[in-house]
């Protein structure tokens, strides 16, 4: 069967597929957004910390991030709970808890953003060229954006071979809307979420559909070393990859061993391509932690970890404190679907082995809430994987895929009334928040705000 899906996703075309209108609404819809929804800037604790990378090395030669920290620390200081970040024990530099993957793929953007702006100045304009200024914020912005609409658009291109242009359409919709991620795309793009997003997607898709091509696995481990160095807590989502590779060896009735030698190539490339990508983060903990090979001791000195007994996952997934289902039950529609569809079992597996690594290192976790959270942000690498359970759940004939298409319609509009009361500052960012209050602010509270923002009168 993997091998006849294998041959499914190179081989049909695309032109042949009906419903192309489906495919020219999800396109259009990505790049209205891309242009009217986005909000550039660099903000918050993560934000700051993950631009300092590029900021630093650009504008400093350097990575001491004392002046940008203290840059940030000035115009918003509450970003950092009003406290300077440690320094490191060994190098007495200032610590950086996340990865360079994000200023990696920012980098061509904030080039571009300064070359215009110089030549803009050239010809008499004054913009302050200090990599702070709206046209770095800009490229911050929009280049995460792109990152996330690409993966979305390549996504559709892959689910839509897999049940149709209309279901691939709807799993689209879930997890763009009805999910942290719009959030995290438009909102709040200096944070790395959009770009894991990205990257997560790629490793999924470079797997599934080129597993036997040299070329594709020296990307794929490019892709999946850059997914490391942009979350490092996201290297668990390559289980699916450990998952796909036993599901074809157990599919394999004779000869495994003739099988396994015959992989060993595919594996040895991957492992290069994967070591190339992580050279720029062990590059910098060399220099700011003292030893190449020191690892994420900053991010992991965040709270403790208990790997062997993840107490936390009831809360994390159903809890009111940023629940991964509380928050967005529109993803139980797309776990359901893992849970339920028939066939693809290589694909369901892989992507419930996704989801459950991610679940087990956060349940693990002592600040398994994720902070000021919107949502469960630290599943948004696991969408991807989500989106195939979604497109088999939504694609159901008759009533029943009727009534799930107009609950995810419903689930939608109850994502961006959260999105709302979030931004206002109506519910509780670090603590739960019961549904009765979400309710309230989305069905009486909201619609007033909106009538008096209008109407200049209550309702």
């Amino acid at each position: 069967m993997s091998s006849r899906l294998h041959e499914t996703y190179q081989s049909e075309p695309l032109e042949a597929q009906p419903g192309r209108r489906y495919s020219l609404l999800v396109y259009l819809m990505l790049a209205v957004a891309f242009i009217i929804v986005t909000r550039p800037s660099i903000h918050g604790n993560d934000g700051v910390q993950n631009y300092a990378y590029l900021r630093s090395l650009a504008f400093d030669q350097d990575l001491d991030f004392s002046n940008e920290y203290e840059h940030y620390m000035s115009r918003q200081a509450d970003w950092f709970d009003r406290k300077q970040i440690p320094r490191d024990p060994v190098t007495d530099l200032p610590i950086n808890l996340y990865g360079v993957g994000s200023s990696l793929l920012w980098a061509p953007w904030v080039a571009i953003a300064h070359g215009s702006a110089w030549l803009l100045n050239k010809a008499g304009a004054e913009i302050t060229l200090d990599g702070y200024s709206r046209p770095y914020q800009v490229a911050v912005g929009f280049g995460s954006c792109f990152y996330a609409t690409l993966a979305l658009a390549l996504l559709f291109r892959f689910l839509r071979r897999l049940q149709g242009d209309q279901p691939a359409a709807w799993a689209i919709l879930l997890i763009w809307l009805a999910s942290p991620l719009f959030f995290y795309m438009y909102l709040h793009p200096s944070m790395s979420h959009a770009n894991s997003f990205f990257l997560a997607t790629m490793v999924m898709l470079l797997y599934l559909r080129n597993p036997t091509k040299w070329l594709a696995w020296g990307l794929l481990g490019l892709a999946s070393g850059a997914m490391v160095i942009t979350r490092f807590q996201d290297g668990v989502l390559l289980t699916a990859l450990l998952v796909g590779e036993l599901w074809f060896l157990f599919k394999t009735p004779t000869g495994r061993t003739r099988w396994l030698l015959q992989r060993l190539p595919l594996y040895l490339v991957w492992i290069i391509g994967f070591a190339i990508a992580l050279i720029p983060q062990v590059l910098a903990w060399g220099y700011l932690q003292g030893s190449y090979f020191s690892g994420p001791r900053a991010y992991i000195h965040q709270g403790s970890f208990s790997f062997l007994a993840p107490a936390y996952a009831p809360q994390v997934l159903f809890g009111s404190n940023h629940g991964v289902f509380y928050w967005h039950p529109a993803l139980l529609i797309a776990f359901a679907g893992l849970l339920t569809a028939t066939g693809y079992l290589r694909e369901k597996l892989m992507s419930l082995s996704a989801f459950a690594a991610q679940t087990w290192v956060v349940a693990s976790w002592s600040i398994w809430w994720a902070g000021a959270s919107f949502g469960h942000r630290m599943f948004i690498s696991t969408l991807p994987f989500l989106a195939i359970g979604a497109v088999f759940t939504l694609g159901r004939p008759g009533r029943t895929g009727t009534v799930l298409r107009v609950l995810l319609l419903f689930l939608i509009f109850w994502n961006f009334g959260n999105i709302i009361q979030y931004g206002l500052g109506w519910i509780a960012r670090q603590e739960g928040v019961p549904i009765s209050e979400l309710a309230y602010n989305n069905f009486i509270r909201l619609p007033a705000f909106v009538w008096q923002r209008i109407f200049g009168s209550p309702l």
